[in-house]
């Protein structure tokens, strides 16, 4: 039993930590997707944590758990700052549909800024501005 107990103790601990860094990493640079990643791993780490607190008596376990928890709050407000930016994104554009994959609105507010840029462009007579420059 105690065998088992040191097998799974340092699990708990590395799925905490991934699931910390690919929550703030992986929120920051693929949104969603790594906002996803990281509830996955963060829930992992908290039942291997609570496996090994029940074996141990609550000695061990202890930092897989808060790590994944930690994991699951940033992953949490990543997935929902990514989608809220999407939606505000796509109602802006007139679309539906789609999502922002990473950005932490940096990249919603390039592509918001991108389309009024072309929708500007498109408003421009290139044969009257053509003419005004041979004059």
């Amino acid at each position: 039993m105690e065998q088992n107990n040191n097998n799974v103790s340092p699990l708990g601990m590395v799925f905490g930590i991934i699931s910390l860094v690919v929550s703030i990493i992986g929120g920051i640079t693929f949104g969603i997707i790594g906002a996803g990643v990281a509830l996955v791993c963060g829930i992992l780490a908290i039942v291997l944590s609570v496996k090994v607190k029940k074996e141990t008596d609550g000695a061990k376990g202890t930092g897989g758990m808060v790590m994944g928890i930690l994991g699951i709050v940033f992953g949490a407000l990543f997935a929902i700052g990514c989608t809220v930016c999407g939606a505000s994104v796509m109602s802006e554009a007139g679309t539906s549909g789609g999502t922002c994959y990473g950005c932490v609105g940096f990249k919603c507010f390039v592509d918001s800024k991108t389309s009024e840029i072309q929708d500007a462009l498109d408003k421009i007579d290139w044969g009257d501005l053509a003419d005004q420059l041979d004059q």
